[in-house]
């Protein structure tokens, strides 16, 4: 509405109100009053063209706001609504193309798609040879396992110089020429003790512990103690001495052919085997 001050005009006049009445009113000179009404509204003064128009507005009987808003749209400040309507569905059908376009899009992203049956096949196929080869690495180390319980190797002691007496060699090599036993006299605590004027190699194995190699150099003695069981195993007895709880064991023979020395004392028994070479 750009001759929206035309009207203003035309609406005073149809009304009968003189310029005169709405100056003496409103205190607005009748040279702003005639600007508005040719719509010179440059002439004003720009911080009171909004006011002056308001209070003219009143004066004739019309409504300012809508007065107001003609006067923004005149300036340009403001979009007509008709013009506003044709903005507003330029601008739906815009976010509807852009609606539809991303909708498009969205069918043509590439969706996600879960493994493929081919795919997980593969991976089954390769837990399984995993698994296979991981039974048959098991199986061969059982089969070594059991080959070496078969097949022992070859006895080997860390006192080779000593001359070791192991009970495989016993069995191949020696017979056993007597056993003496005797009742086990001696209370607890008890304990071994080992003189020799000799130096030889034992073995000895007291209760549940394991069985070790010792030697007893020459004029040294070794002192053991045990609770049930004690077993020593000589390569020989020259110049060997045992003490049982300080008590001297003349059941000893000095030998250069093994003994094995045993003490039980759930049985209360001493017990003494002597081997000598096959003949």
């Amino acid at each position: 509405m750009n001759d929206f001050y035309k009207e203003l005009k035309s609406i005073r006049i149809e009304k009968g109100i003189e310029l005169e009445k709405i100056h003496k009113r409103t205190k607005i000179s009748l040279s702003a009053l005639h600007a508005i009404e040719k719509g010179m509204f440059e002439q004003l003064p720009y911080t009171y063209v909004r006011l002056f128009l308001r209070a003219y507005a009143l004066e004739i009987g019309i409504d300012p706001e809508e007065t107001l808003d003609n006067l923004e749209i005149y300036l340009g400040n403001k979009t007509p609504p008709a013009e506003k309507k044709e903005k507003h569905q330029s601008k739906a059908k815009k976010e509807e193309s852009l609606n539809l376009i991303s909708g498009l899009n969205t069918k043509n992203k590439p969706s996600v798609k879960r493994p493929s049956l081919s795919i997980r096949s593969d991976i089954i196929k390769s837990l399984f040879i995993i698994l296979t080869l991981l039974f048959a690495l098991y199986i061969i180390l059982s089969i070594n396992k059991d080959s070496e319980a078969l097949n022992p190797k070859p006895y080997q002691s860390e006192f080779e110089e000593e001359g070791p007496i192991s009970d495989q060699m016993l069995e191949e090599f020696y017979v056993k020429i007597s056993e003496t036993k005797q009742a086990l006299k001696a209370t607890a605590p008890f304990s071994i003790i080992l003189t020799t004027d000799q130096r030889l190699w034992y073995e000895i194995k007291n209760d549940d512990l394991l069985s070790s190699e010792q030697v007893l150099p020459v004029g040294d003695n070794h002192l053991h103690r045990f609770e049930n069981t004690i077993n020593i195993k000589f390569n020989q007895t020259l110049g060997l001495n045992l003490y049982l709880n300080e008590s001297n064991l003349s059941l000893i023979k000095s030998d250069i052919y093994p003994i094995k020395f045993m003490i039980s004392v759930p049985k209360k028994t001493v017990t003494i085997q002597q081997f000598s070479l096959k003949k």
